[in-house]
């Protein structure tokens, strides 16, 4: 055991000094900005990833450590889960588990990368973790505990992200085919309830003052579509199948694991099934079904009876990780920077000498928040321009000044209320064959034009 937490230290102390030196990505500098406008919550998402960044900008003046709280919390994680595989490894198993995790695409340099999924997937496997205790549990008020736990648990699971909600049909999924149900007590799943709502009540709070919009937006944004595509279901599987690597997923599903380990089967397909279902529907992205994946890994693990198989994988991911980190760093790749996703850390830097100018607005949540990250003060996106967002919800968004500045993509028009209101385009200035950057003033009284 020592030697695993060595292990689980080392890491730790690299992904401090990673996550300094890494710049924040476009959407890290969004949940930077909510960090600056603490809310009960938001329109995008619940609120954790901001109050984690709320936490961080105490400390951001060093380079990318406003998400170091994001971090930390991420790699606790993986405390839970040597806790929860604890009874089905032994010690040199353990080791090769955090060792596999810790190269792995989500948990290994993904980790460094602070969204929603980062309090999801903790409260998920917190989740777990109570979960499993209090159906072992036989102590009547350590009972009444886990079970006030675990609702307390899964209430902060949905101030980070919605999705915490399939942990209920996979748990009881696994309670109905494992026979466990018998050792639930319905008595006490009252407490699970009142816990879970007193503790997502910001979310409940900001959703009711506004028309539930947040809980619509996300209902429509990951289950329906206007337009079908054929090709999601085939994209779906093998995004998952790339993330995951076509061993690990063989592995996984072999089931040579311990009777009592087959609840990670619940907690792993279940997640990943539900977005397959979806894919016929909408578009699903890689990230998705991130929490389903930590049980997939373990069970890769305990199915193993040869681990070349295992060396072979987490070579592949070192490779990959140098390849990325080495590309941050150089831009050494032969390739179009735009097919990049490391180029988003300088794509909108072209609009950093317009920010001179007084009420400068953009065209896009994603260029507002990072070069409100990269000036450290606060640049507004151009309120009803491209999709909803959290800076449709901010006055500041709007501008009441008789000349203003809108950065933004050429192919996409300024707002109706800009014309209604009585503004203008004076002058563009296009800045690449992507942006331009135009200036806009109220008509004068009595203009025909």
């Amino acid at each position: 055991m020592k030697r695993f937490y060595q292990i689980w230290l080392i890491a730790l102390a690299v992904k401090t000094v990673l996550a300094i030196w890494l710049p924040l990505s476009n959407d890290e500098a969004y949940y930077w900005v909510w960090g600056h406008h603490p809310q009960w919550s938001y329109f995008d998402h619940p609120p954790f990833v901001g109050w984690l960044f709320w936490f961080g900008k105490w400390i951001d003046f060093y380079g990318g450590a406003a998400r170091l709280p994001g971090v930390w919390l991420a790699h606790a994680t993986l405390l839970i889960w040597e806790k929860i595989l604890a009874p089905f490894l032994d010690d040199k198993k353990r080791q090769i588990w955090l060792v596999f995790v810790l190269l792995s695409p989500f948990f290994g340099v993904g980790s460094l990368i602070i969204t929603p999924d980062v309090p999801l997937v903790f409260f998920w496997s917190l989740s777990i973790w109570l979960f499993l205790k209090l159906l072992n549990e036989t102590d009547t008020k350590k009972q009444v505990g886990l079970y006030c736990a675990l609702g307390a648990s899964l209430g902060l699971g949905f101030c980070s992200k919605y999705l915490i909600v399939l942990f209920v049909p996979a748990a009881i999924a696994y309670l109905a085919f494992s026979g466990n149900w018998r050792k639930v007590k319905p008595a006490l799943v009252p407490l699970t309830i009142f816990f879970g709502l007193l503790f997502c009540f910001p979310v409940l709070y900001w959703n009711s003052q506004n028309d539930w919009v947040s809980f619509r937006f996300q209902l429509d944004h990951g289950l329906k579509s206007e337009e079908i595509n054929s090709l999601w279901p085939l994209e779906y599987i093998g995004g998952q199948l790339l993330i995951l690597f076509p061993t690990v997923a063989w592995f996984a599903l072999r089931r040579r694991e311990p009777r009592e380990a087959r609840f990670l089967h619940y907690f792993g397909w279940f997640p990943l099934a539900f977005f397959l279902y979806t894919s016929f529907k909408a578009h699903v992205e890689a990230n998705w079904p991130i929490m389903a994946h930590p049980s997939i890994l373990a069970l890769a693990i305990l199915n193993a009876r040869d681990l070349k198989w295992v060396k072979a994988t987490m070579a592949i991911w070192m490779t990959a990780l140098i390849i990325v980190i080495s590309e941050v760093a150089f831009q050494w790749l032969p390739l179009d920077p735009k097919i990049l996703k490391t180029s988003e850390f300088t794509r909108f830097d072209l609009f950093l000498p317009e920010l001179q100018k007084e009420n400068v607005y953009l065209g896009s949540y994603q260029m507002a928040a990072a070069l409100s990250y990269k000036t450290h003060r606060q640049i507004y996106k151009l309120g009803g321009m491209n999709r909803r967002d959290f800076y449709d919800f901010l006055p500041s968004s709007y501008p009441n000044s008789d000349t203003f500045f809108v950065g933004c993509e050429i192919t996409h028009p300024l707002p109706a209320w800009v014309t209604e209101k009585g503004y203008e385009i004076v002058s563009t200035k296009r800045l690449s064959d992507e942006f331009h950057f135009v200036e806009v003033k109220r008509r004068a009284q009595g203009s025909d034009r």
